[in-house]
């Protein structure tokens, strides 16, 4: 993957970050869009995980 599309994908786990703690400090918390905030989150962090992942693995040789 490309280290651009690496950092588009922390970009917006940041917004997302940004857009739930702004929804907890509203007088009236939507818990339902919180939540589907949080898996988005979750699943960005998770592809950023496996992206990191799989960079870190040396390439096996054909040797």
């Amino acid at each position: 993957m490309s280290k651009s599309f690496l950092r588009r994908l922390r970009k917006k786990h940041d917004v997302i970050d940004r857009q739930i703690a702004k929804k907890h400090k509203s007088p009236d918390p939507d818990s339902a869009k919180i939540r589907e905030l949080k898996k988005l989150k979750l699943s960005i962090e998770n592809q950023i995980a496996r992206i990191e992942a799989a960079s870190a693995t040396p390439a096996v040789s054909g040797s």
